[in-house]
């Protein structure tokens, strides 16, 4: 190929330089410097149009992983879609079945769903109508199946109609891999007819039978090989799904229509593709698909989406870009080819039927200059309608911009960097990096992180140190030189199975540990360059051993002790002892207030630094059908059932890890009759949504981690002015320095050096202020090791407050105490427990995490359970 014909990143600083080269390359693309008929109304078929754009379906892979109903930032979405002025907005890939999700958190229509989806629906309906009052903004729902590219749980669960020797190789299907069966796609045509009487009740005003990027119904398009199958072999056969699938949906619901976006040449050689030429795979054969479009048009459908290329096996065919995704190469072609390649299939496929508008696509490389080829095909009639995906992302507000100001402004466009794919494919949630970097940024680099290449690399950094410092500053003492060392290997299960011989529940302590103080501060490449991220390894590598089902032993495998032992708590530290008891034969009762396990991180650490999935997630994953196990829910320790009750009930030992049991409050003479709440309280009703009202100012006293996620949940939760008020200076806070550095860059306010000292109300008793000091530090440092806080001199005055969230601290209740009888407690009323060891003062009863330390660390916690484990075992033999 000449270097002319090459592929080339975007380099043309005006119009007439883009002509230049695509005359050179010998290409027939045409412009149009007229480009009013882009923003001029139509109408096709009933449907009124204000314009001839169409948003594409890209996924956002932002759903909710319990139900598929889209989340905040799905709403984001569609509502800039909206309110930048698209006629059409085709919706993103939504499952019809479970199994057929592309990744955990796609859209899945469901009668769960249902009512948020609506919602959905109305506000993307709301949002247009900023833009456009006389015309009604027309959303179609995309509905798939993703067949050969599932993934529901975050690994692959392949649903494949045909093998491919082009496919098959580069998902590691072997000739024996099943196919999905004729009874199951049978069954499949009903559920597609369920999602779509769905999407008629959600609003929507068309559906469509996603059959492109090689998806299920994509697959079977091109099962040229299927053999012995109703769904298999001819073109009757291969189209029958589609057929039998629009026709029940046609028959089913009334006031929508039905369609598809097809992948009219997918560039894969015959008979493992579609759409191509029989003797050449860079030829397009339109004929099959012609067809397809006349059985459309026979039911009524006012257009049909093209797409060509698949994006998981040569995506540049039908989406040229200047960057590709980790693992594919730079085309040997330039993108002009791959924009001319699309314009001459829609070209071709809308010449031949000029009753059904049919959406031309693949423009998006083309940056601002993209409105004068689409001005052109659509002047000439070689497409009805012109789609955007990912510019879509990038610049929502495209179309209104060029229906006010008449061009694009080239700072907004897409940059065709391929980041918005590297995100899914990452499993991350999509949208365009460099224009939207303040959503997406993060997201991306947090994908990155976890790739496989990315993982190795990191590990590779790694000195694999002899005698590692970072080892002896892990309270659970990982071999962390060991599970990194395997990473590099490329053993990721390895990795797993190293990290979890002294650590059970290392994904939740990859999310929540302070590593920057723990393990990560022991590692001596922080003064070459920086430590090794061991935090981030051992969470991406728990996660992928979750995913993957990783379990190290099954019960079945471990022989009765014949003894019993209770714990008393279903936090970490509980589950920890729980989990090394059971693994050892024993009989574990555990025993916690609450109806469910978790504890502290899922009853109160916000899910934006520990998703509620995870958490429940992996302790489901090592705990869940355990014979050993079992589980008393809503029993909270007190005098009626104390500790000697417990030990009535036959119990060899026991285990004490129920945390702190009562908030500290301010000592403040005016107690108010509301208005004032503790941040246990505060964050577990938020989170559990409860009540999630938050006034818009908010004091929170105190400065440990519990005070940060108060402060940052309330101003999640709409408040305007949030305080932390701490008495001491920035350096004294307990909070750890990433914890503190989120919450300023959230917005929060730090009032350091200012001491709380009462409230003030209104006449009903209800809060209105905070009387505060301001402090300065005493010379010397007091008994805890930091230097005391002086009340300075007629410093008094009022902070006008809405709510004030007292995060002060826990201690042990009386109540809880006398529960505990017969065992010794420290002057600052933690349990006491001997030197070097987790036992009491009463034989056979063991305690560990906050209810010994006074609150510590997620991994600290799980560091005792496990340690405590090994104690009790020892006791017991």
């Amino acid at each position: 190929m000449s270097d002319i014909k090459k592929h080339e990143l975007f380099n043309f600083y005006s119009l007439s330089e883009l002509k230049e080269k695509v005359k050179e390359l010998h290409l027939n693309l045409d412009f149009s410097e007229d480009i009013n008929i882009l923003i001029d109304p139509l109408e096709i078929n009933g449907l009124k149009l204000r314009n001839k754009f169409v948003i594409l379906p890209m996924e956002g892979c932002d759903a909710s992983s319990e139900d598929g109903s889209p989340s905040e930032l799905t709403f984001r979405r569609y509502k800039r879609f909206a309110s930048g002025g698209a006629a059409i907005i085709w919706y993103e890939a939504c499952a019809v079945v479970p199994e057929g999700k592309a990744n955990p958190r796609q859209l899945w229509i469901n009668e769960k769903s249902l009512d948020n989806i609506k919602r959905l629906v109305e506000e993307t309906d709301k949002a247009a109508r900023s833009f456009d009052t006389k015309f009604k903004t027309i959303q179609i729902l995309q509905l798939t199946h993703s067949g050969r590219y599932s993934k529901p749980y975050g690994h692959p669960k392949p649903i494949i109609a045909h093998h491919s020797k082009v496919l098959d190789p580069i998902h590691n299907l072997g000739p024996d891999y099943p196919l999905i069966t004729d009874d199951e796609l049978k069954r499949l045509e009903d559920e597609y007819v369920k999602a779509a009487i769905l999407a008629e009740k959600a609003g929507f005003d068309g559906v469509d039978l996603k059959s492109c990027h090689r998806y299920l119904l994509s697959e079977l398009l091109a099962s040229h090989t299927r053999e012995n199958s109703i769904y298999g072999g001819s073109f009757e056969n291969r189209t029958r799904f589609l057929r039998n699938t629009i026709s029940k949906i046609k028959d089913a619901v009334k006031n929508i229509f039905v369609t598809t976006r097809i992948n009219a040449y997918d560039a894969i050689e015959y008979p493992y593709g579609f759409g191509v030429d029989k003797n050449d795979v860079n030829k397009p054969d339109l004929t099959e698909v012609k067809e397809i479009i006349k059985f459309l048009k026979s039911k009524n459908a006012p257009l049909v989406n093209i797409s060509i290329g698949n994006p998981y096996f040569n995506p540049h065919v039908g989406r040229p870009y200047d960057l590709p995704i980790v693992g594919f190469k730079v085309p040997d072609e330039h993108p002009l080819y791959g924009i001319q390649r699309f314009v001459d299939v829609v070209k071709e496929l809308q010449t031949s039927n000029p009753e059904i508008a049919v959406v031309g696509a693949g423009y998006t490389w083309l940056r601002h200059y993209f409105p004068y080829v689409a001005a052109s095909n659509i002047k000439n009639k070689y497409a009805g309608l012109i789609g955007l995906g990912r510019m879509g992302f990038a610049y929502p507000e495209f179309v209104k911009d060029l229906t006010e100001k008449g061009y694009l402004d080239p700072t907004k466009v897409c940059v065709s960097c391929s980041a918005c794919t590297q995100i899914m494919r990452d499993g991350g949630k999509s949208g365009c990096v460099p224009r939207d970097g303040e959503v997406y940024g993060d997201i991306y680099k947090k994908g990155r992180l976890a790739s496989q290449d990315q993982m190795i690399k990191m590990a590779e950094e790694c000195m694999t140190c002899v005698n590692p410092t970072c080892q002896n500053f892990c309270p659970a003492n990982v071999n962390i030189p060991g599970f990194i060392r395997k990473i590099a290997e490329n053993d990721f299960r390895g990795a797993y199975e190293i990290i979890t011989q002294t650590n059970p529940y290392p994904e939740i302590c990859g999310y929540v540990c302070p590593s920057e103080v723990l393990c990560e501060s022991g590692c001596i490449r922080q003064y070459y360059d920086e430590a090794v991220r061991i935090r981030d390894l051992q969470r991406i590598v728990s996660e992928k051993a979750r995913f993957n089902n990783w379990i190290p032993s099954k019960p079945d495998d471990i022989k009765p002790k014949n003894k019993k032992i209770a714990i008393l708590g279903a936090g970490p530290s509980g589950l920890s002892c729980a989990k090394n008891l059971i693994s050892k034969g024993y009989e574990v009762t555990i025993i916690d207030k609450n109806d469910y396990f978790g504890g502290v991180p899922f009853d109160l650490i916000p899910t934006d630094r520990v998703p509620d999935e995870a958490i429940i997630d992996e302790i489901r994953f090592r705990l869940a059908e355990n014979k050993f196990l079992k589980f008393k829910g809503g029993i909270t320790i007190s005098e009626e059932y104390n500790l000697d009750k417990i030990l009535e009930e036959g119990y060899d030992a026991v285990y004490i890890s129920i945390g702190l049991t009562e908030n500290t409050k301010l000592p403040a003479k005016v107690k108010p009759s509301e208005g004032v709440e503790d941040a246990f309280s505060f964050l577990k009703r938020v989170k559990k949504g409860i009540d999630t009202k938050v006034p818009k100012s908010v004091a929170v006293l105190g400065a440990g981690n519990t005070a940060i996620d108060a402060a940052t949940t309330a101003k999640k939760f709409g408040a305007r002015d949030v305080y932390i008020v701490y008495r001491r200076s920035f350096n004294e806070m307990p909070a750890w320095p990433k914890e503190r550095e989120y919450a300023m860059k959230m917005g929060v306010n730090f009032l350091i050096l200012t001491q709380p000292l009462d409230y003030i109300v209104n006449e009903t008793g209800k809060l209105i202020g905070l009387k505060v000091a301001a402090t300065k530090l005493s010379e010397e440092p007091d008994s805890s090791g930091r230097r005391s806080s002086i009340i300075i001199p007629n410093s008094e005055h009022i902070l006008e407050v809405d709510l004030v969230i007292e995060a002060l601290g826990q201690k042990l209740s009386e109540q809880v105490k006398k529960a505990l009888k017969g065992i010794e407690f420290t002057k600052s009323g933690l349990i006491k427990v001997h030197e070097n060891s987790y036992s009491t003062s009463l034989k056979g009863v063991f305690a560990g995490g906050d209810i010994i330390n006074g609150g510590d660390t997620v991994v600290r916690a799980i560091g005792d359970g496990v340690r405590a484990a090994e104690e009790i075992d020892n006791f017991l033999s």
